[in-house]
């Protein structure tokens, strides 16, 4: 099992927590609340947690090949990229 993970900062990680989720329901299954979440893609799934006291939604992602991880890295950072238009997040992901 190939596993990364991410942090964003952002004092809209909360919502970003929200509206990715709730998103990506309408394609694949997901669910979530408003501490925690996950996200079934074909591929692999991907597990987000808003850190409320740091101003944080922390992204665990897993898939059974690199290369499929690199896909959902991918989608994940076109989303917040599309949901952050008015602020820079900077996603860098470390392989655990």
């Amino acid at each position: 099992m190939h596993n990364s993970k991410t942090l964003i900062k952002s004092e809209h990680a909360g919502r970003y927590l929200q509206t990715l989720c709730k998103h990506f329901s309408r394609k694949v299954p997901a669910e979530w609340d408003q501490q925690a979440g996950k996200v079934n893609f074909a591929m692999g799934e991907c597990k987000l947690t808003y850190l409320k006291e740091a101003n944080a939604l922390a992204l665990y992602c897993s898939a059974d090949s690199q290369d499929k991880l690199s896909t959902i890295q991918r989608i994940l950072e076109q989303h917040v990229t599309m949901l952050s238009r008015r602020e820079t997040i900077s996603m860098v992901w470390s392989n655990t």
